[in-house]
């Protein structure tokens, strides 16, 4: 198959000519290492009404390959290749394309517990819910040795939130809601002008408080579906300067809340906050020398300090910080310099 095609279509009809129930969305940019394991998790599921759209996002290595041979062997895989645009533009090109009545997302360098959709499925069901969210497992780099089928069950906790409340664990961050992974959700949630904005970061957090805003119940499994595998040359790992997005993303976040949901703005400033405090502490950490990204992280800080420590649901790292930033800049200077030796 050439590299660099435009468009490639696997040759047999994505789920044999009908639609599934579930349609999930796999972008992938250089991703040979952990491609197969990540697609393998999918096609073990032990729900099997399922079509997945593989995007190749313009790979230089054998990501394209990898994902034909499966496709190859199993009609429910179907692959797009594309030139490279990006994670959001290749989710978005799935989003166009689906038809199915749930829809969810899988990274490439991550997997999915074999009972996922199953449960997922289930729970939606059972609620008459229009979003379902699992549990992350983090840092496993074989999950199949973490857990077993068996250890997630039919019978297994859940919570059922209204979309306020839903917004309110989010961005309190007491519950993981903002990541479209591990999760499911209507389709038809996601109108026209509803998609993942392109050529920023932080599109994840930048787009769940929009995309469930239509969402009657939004239900949240207390079981491991989602295996996250940390990779340590990964964007959140390294200092890039579009890392500065996230800055952009919680201050649309805050006046969309103040806009329509003024019940979330003490929550959506706690999510400001601690987007600006951590990018603060990053700026010192890679000793970058942007004086004005700086300043501007500063000034959320203490425009905000007094709320945090006020707040009875802002988190004991962020209270500390604002704390301490009473003192002015220079311990987070010092704890900096202490940390880079």
């Amino acid at each position: 198959m050439d590299r660099h095609p435009n468009i490639y279509h696997c040759p047999v009809a994505a789920n044999n000519g009908r639609k599934a129930l579930v349609r999930l969305i796999v972008p992938v940019y250089n991703a040979e290492e952990y491609l197969e394991e990540c697609l393998n998790s999918i096609r073990i599921q032990s729900f099997t009404d399922f079509a997945v759209l593989i995007v190749d996002d313009g790979s230089t290595d054998d990501s394209a390959e990898i994902a034909d041979r499966l496709c190859r062997k199993d009609f429910r895989f179907q692959l797009v290749c594309t030139p490279n645009r990006g994670v959001s533009a290749a989710r978005n090109l799935g989003i166009d394309s689906a038809t199915e009545k749930y829809i969810g997302f899988v990274d490439a360098d991550d997997c999915l517990h074999p009972r996922a959709l199953e449960m997922l499925v289930k729970v939606l069901a059972k609620h008459n819910a229009q979003v379902a969210v699992g549990k992350f497992v983090r840092g496993v780099t074989n999950p199949f040795l973490k857990l077993s089928p068996e250890d997630c069950g039919t019978g297994a906790p859940v919570e059922v939130f209204g979309y306020e409340e839903a917004m309110r664990q989010a961005l309190y961050q007491k519950r993981i809601i903002n990541s479209p992974c591990g999760m499911l959700m209507e389709r038809r949630l996601l109108d026209a002008d509803c998609r993942f904005r392109e050529h920023i970061r932080y599109e994840d957090l930048d787009a769940f408080y929009r995309f469930y805003e239509k969402a009657a119940a939004i239900v949240y499994l207390h079981e491991p579906v989602y295996f996250y595998r940390q990779v340590e040359s990964s964007f959140m790992h390294r200092w890039s300067r579009d890392r500065l997005d996230a800055l952009d993303v919680t201050d649309r976040m805050l006046s969309f809340m103040e806009e329509r949901y003024p019940s979330l703005v003490p929550a959506a400033r706690e999510r400001r906050f601690s987007a600006h405090f951590n990018m603060f502490l990053t700026l010192l950490r890679y000793n970058v020398g942007d004086d004005e990204s700086v300043r501007r992280c500063w000034k959320v800080i203490c425009q905000q300090r007094r709320h945090e420590l006020s707040d009875p649901d802002v988190r004991l790292k962020n209270k500390l910080g604002a704390l301490l930033s009473y003192l002015g800049r220079k311990p987070f200077v010092v704890l900096s310099l202490l940390y880079r030796k």
